[in-house]
């Protein structure tokens, strides 16, 4: 091996300089009308070497036998032409790029077709992004999709809207796609309310998709009828190419914390002991004058304790109250030791081949291997898929072939008992006193809270370990019955089970007080889709007709059980079987039937005037029979003003499209979700087998509706397109939503034994508007600098609710006339400068403020939807040489932090740490401008109550993306015996700019709600790796 290694970089270095056998080069560069290209750019690749055409367009060069050469000329698509001795180039126009494929409902189309709204990133976009699930690459890429990524868990679930939430109680994610077939991507977990949950997207390797398209308004959406209100997402794998490719891509790296504000880091041990007795004695100097009682007092006199109101006794009392001494050594980093640098390994091989001739058989395979060692200790995901895609056209009339995934995925989430004992929520509580370990090695648990997240996450700690399988299968045939018909029929078959396991261990309280708990699910879901279409297209004078018939059906199998027990008789050994205890067994099983009958008819003439309308009819078992069926449909037309013959003098300008569109979509994922996830929403519904007064029983769950049905949602859209002097393209839309028989829980009498009943009665409008503009800044020679911009503004509001009255919850409110997302709570009005107390507004308008929490009015204070959004690219290359960048943006977003009414105590959790903003921002003597109030330990403290005062700016500038790489000339790698390599470098989340208020990991990180928690923060990344073709 070591002789093979010298060996290979002999020759790496060696045939650098070695001097190449040369061809003399003739030839002719034209444009698509024949006529001669003048100045256009002939280079070498991988070199500097190059010329220009002369008036006639004719070029003459030396290049190396077997080279390349790379032909461009501003407002034309850049070739690339193998080297031989007499060459002829046609370059086409850059208006060609009006006929890329969009993929769309049971189809593809050009863009030049298209009368829909649409955007798409392609495989360039994907494979550069590093996080192991795929669909995270969209963030900051697609105008009008709001992205949010709650955890930083590897293979965690995103939450997407696309042109806002268009639902209050039913389903609200986009429907996906993946080569023809809907595919499973609901939050998996048996925990998953609890945080620990896992994507199905994150069982598809980035490698093996070619792009992504998202479909918008109804143009694009209606054809999916009851499944695509929120939108579409569909998601396109690699094809099989002519001759044989094999590409070897290594990827490795690491994963670290990322950059976040100082101001929410915690102080280290000699501020927290100064601020601990700061709040003792300020409690006991001054919490009887504002009516409160000192705990250092009422503690001191009760037990007798005996202690000075000093300096010294506020230091003795610390350490008596905690347990911990007060002059310990330790200066322990909680969040130090339960994160780590976390390492990427990403390992993908790729064959791609096929004969040479239009009958010819076409493959394309791959293995992948990706494992994420993530930054919190004992958190993890490996992954291992394998695909295989087959096509062929054996002759004119008939076509077939295949694409199938298999994946299998092991995901460690975290720690058992919910978001309390998750490492970093506890680390974020314990004493910087507290050390990890005893001097004599044993954990040590002598801490504020009584966990020890480090042992939590050790060999003996708690576990959470889910198994995910994939099998995806669909294969289908298209027989050419006449010239222009055409018949396809496809078989869709998406297989998914998970294995889950966890405990909680006798390494926390929860569990060693039942002396650890174990608990087992495991799920299985099948879904079996068939789709036949009929397509005709005729084309005549003119006039171009595109006819598609199809009929649909669908049908889901899902079967869970769980099984739980404690009372273990030993701490190592913990499979279920072993307690001793039962605790709970469960099981459930469902079906869901959904038949569907479409249509489509797009019809142009002259490539100037477009219409287009879609119908479909669906039918789900989800209602009752007088409700079963609801038809979807949509209308669409564009108008290319540019290819009018008034339009021809206007040089500057390329393409001038206007057009609109409007139809209706569904939501068939209604009812009350949290039983049997609304599969079986009109019916009644029992629970059998519990016991009462040891008999068996049954349970009402669900009280039925017949007149239950789809939520359906109307989409208006107009859109404009331009092209200018051959660099600058521009796409803007203005949409209109609204969503009518929402379905909600109505509330129903106590001596029904129910207290909600579902039915059709709300509405939700969402309106706004996108662009995204590109432009070609730099095309000559050997230098290429595009730039992309897009950014998209949403307007959400409530029309129509169950009752007159608003949903207020404890600081957020949902209103008709408002945003979905609104906070309403207790506005504060900040410190008292003389007193050092909280200070609210008392009234819900003015300016008079009170220090009485509890006699502030609410007031609305802001909403969670942020104003604008949106994401700026840049890609450059120069010769052999590329780099990408991605920078994210979001403004008038508000987050509200839950978690700073624990985070950020003043005193009223004893012994608790503290943070750096407060530290910084507390008021110490009378007229003190603070932010923070007065450090006590007291009764009374409401200052940590919820209000605005955890209210912070959600506006942020994230660098999220970059990405350099390098292709060695392929006159060198050549003669290694491949076709190409290149090496690379890629980072991801490098840094975020956020308001000076903000305090927590990451505003880009906080869920659709703007509630942020103890949340998983997302890693920053980096990773270099290496691409080898054969």
């Amino acid at each position: 091996m070591k002789r093979k290694l010298t060996m290979f970089l002999a020759l790496f270095f060696v045939g650098i300089g070695i001097a190449m056998a040369q061809t003399q080069v003739r030839g002719t560069v034209v444009d698509d009308l024949g006529e001669p290209v003048i100045g256009a750019t002939i280079q070498v690749e991988g070199t500097t070497q190059g010329t220009i055409t002369d008036i006639d367009g004719n070029f003459q060069l030396s290049a190396p036998t077997g080279g390349t050469l790379i032909v461009s000329y501003v407002g034309y698509v850049t070739q690339r032409v193998p080297v031989a001795s007499n060459i002829q180039v046609v370059l086409v126009s850059d208006l060609e790029l009006l006929d890329e494929v969009v993929v769309v409902g049971y189809g593809t189309t050009t863009r030049r077709a298209f009368t829909g709204a649409a955007s798409a990133i392609d495989n360039d976009v994907i494979e550069n992004k590093v996080d192991i699930n795929p669909i995270k690459s969209l963030q900051g890429t697609i105008p009008g999709l709001q992205m949010s990524v709650g955890s930083g868990q590897p293979g965690a679930p995103a939450t997407i809207f696309i042109r806002g939430r268009n639902s209050v109680n039913s389903g609200t994610q986009p429907l996906y796609v993946i080569d023809g077939v809907p595919f499973e991507t609901g939050t998996q977990g048996m925990r998953s309310s609890e945080g620990q949950e896992m994507s199905p997207l994150a069982t598809i390797s980035a490698q093996d998709i070619e792009s992504v398209t998202v479909l918008k308004d109804a143009s694009a959406t209606s054809i999916y009828g009851a499944r695509a209100a929120n939108g579409v997402i569909v998601i396109t794998t690699k094809k099989g190419q002519r001759g044989l490719n094999i590409d070897f891509t290594a990827r490795v790296g690491m994963e670290t914390m990322p950059s976040y504000p100082d101001s929410y880091k915690l102080t280290g041990a000699d501020s927290y002991r100064e601020l601990s007795k700061e709040a003792a004695l300020n409690g006991y100097n001054y919490g009887p004058g504002l009516g409160r009682t000192s705990y250092f007092r009422l503690y001191n006199e009760a037990y007798g304790v005996g202690l000075p109101y000093t300096d010294e006794g506020a230091a003795d009392f610390l350490e008596w109250y905690s347990g911990i001494p007060y002059d310990s050594p330790y200066d322990t980093n909680w969040i130090d030791e339960v994160t780590r640098d976390g390492m990427i390994q990403n390992y993908t091989l790729t064959l791609s081949g096929g004969g040479e001739t239009p009958t010819s058989a076409r493959f394309y395979t791959s293995l992948d291997y990706f494992d994420n060692e993530a930054i919190i200790k004992g958190k993890d995901m490996k992954r291992y898929s394998f695909r295989l895609n087959f096509d062929q056209a054996p002759n004119d009339r008939v076509s077939y072939g295949f694409n199938s995934n298999v994946a299998h995925t092991v995901t460690n989430m975290g720690a058992g008992g919910g978001y309390f004992s998750d490492p970093i929520t506890q680390a974020i509580m314990m004493s910087p006193l507290s050390p990890v370990k005893n001097e004599d090695g044993t954990w040590n648990f002598n801490t504020t809270t009584g966990y020890n997240p480090v042992a939590q996450r050790s060999e003996l700690g708690d576990k959470s370990e889910a198994k995910q399988y994939r099998f995806i299968f669909s294969p289908y045939a298209t027989v050419n019955i006449l010239d222009n018909l055409s018949f396809t029929s496809r078989l869709g078959v998406d297989g998914y089970l998970i294995d889950e396991f966890g405990t909680w261990s006798f390494l926390q309280p929860q569990g060693k007080d039942m002396r650890g708990l174990g608990e087992n699910g495991y799920v299985a879901n099948f879904v079996t889709t068939i789709t036949n279409t009929l397509n005709y297209n005729k084309n005549f004078n003119g006039h171009n007709f595109d006819v598609l018939l199809g009929q649909e059906g669908q049908k889901t199998s899902y079967k869970d059980t769980y099984l739980a027990g404690s009372n273990y008789a030993v701490d190592y050994l913990n499979d279920v079987e072993l307690t001793s205890t039962p605790s709970s067994a469960s099981t459930s099983r469902r079906e869901l039937v959904l038949n569907s009958y479409f249509s489509r008819l797009e019809y142009n003439f002259n490539e100037k005037y477009y219409l287009s309308g879609s119908f479909r009819m669906d039918g789900s078992s989800r209602f009752s029979e007088k409700n079963r069926w609801a038809p979807f449909y949509s209308l669409g037309g564009k108008y290319r003003l540019s290819s009018e013959d008034f339009m021809q003098g206007v040089d500057w300008l390329d393409d001038l499209t206007v057009r609109a569109s409007y139809g209706t979509s569904g939501n068939q994922t209604v009812g009350n979700l949290a039983i049997m996830d609304g599969w079986y929403a009109y019916r009644n519904l029992y629970d059998f087998g519990y016991n009462y007064n040891g008999q068996p029983g049954s349970n009402r769950l669900q009280i039925g509706n017949n007149d239950l049905k789809w939520e359906k949602t109307a989409k208006f859209n107009i859109g404009l397109d331009v092209m200018l002097l051959d660099f600058l393209t521009v796409s803007a839309d203005y949409y209109n939503h609204l969503t009518k028989d929402m379905v909600f829980g109505v509330p129903l009498s106590r001596t029904t034994g129910m207290n909600t009943y579902y039915q059709n009665i709300g509405e939700l409008a969402n309106s706004g508007f996108e662009v995204s503009v590109m432009a070609r800044l730099i095309n000559r020679n050997d230098f290429t600098w595009n730039v992309s911009v897009n950014g998209s503004h949403n307007k959400n509001e409530i029309k129509k609710l169950s009752t007159d009255l608003p949903i207020e919850y404890t600081y957020q409110i949902v209103e008709v006339g408002r945003d979905y997302y609104t906070f309403k709570m207790k506005e504060w009005a900040g410190v008292d400068p003389e007193t050092g107390r909280g200070l609210w507004y008392l009234n819900e308008e003015g300016d008079e403020t009170t220090n009485n929490y509890n006699q502030a009015k609410k007031r609305y204070v802001g909403k969670a939807t942020p104003d604008f959004q949106g994401g700026l690219t840049n890609n450059l290359k120069w010769k052999g040489f590329d780099m990408s960048f991605q920078f994210n943006f979001s403004v008038g977003s508000k987050i509200y932090g839950n978690h700073l009414r624990y985070d950020e105590q003043i005193g009223n959790s004893f012994a608790s740490p503290y943070t750096k903003y407060v530290e910084e921002n507390r008021w110490r003597k009378p007229g003190d401008n603070a932010k923070v109030p007065m450090l006590m330990f007291t009764s009374g403290v409401t200052e940590n109550s919820h209000s605005s005062r955890f209210l912070m700016d959600g506006s942020y500038l994230k660098f999220r993306s970059f990405s350099l790489g390098y292709t060695l000339p392929s006159n060198v790698v050549s003669k290694l015996g491949l076709s190409r390599s290149r090496v690379f470098f890629n980072a991801e989340n490098i840094y975020t700019f956020s308001d000076s208020e903000y305090r927590g990991f990451d505003p880009a990180s906080v869920g659709a709600n703007g509630v942020q928690w103890w949340n998983y923060p997302t890693p920053r990344s980096f990773v270099f790796g290496l691409t080898l073709g054969f």
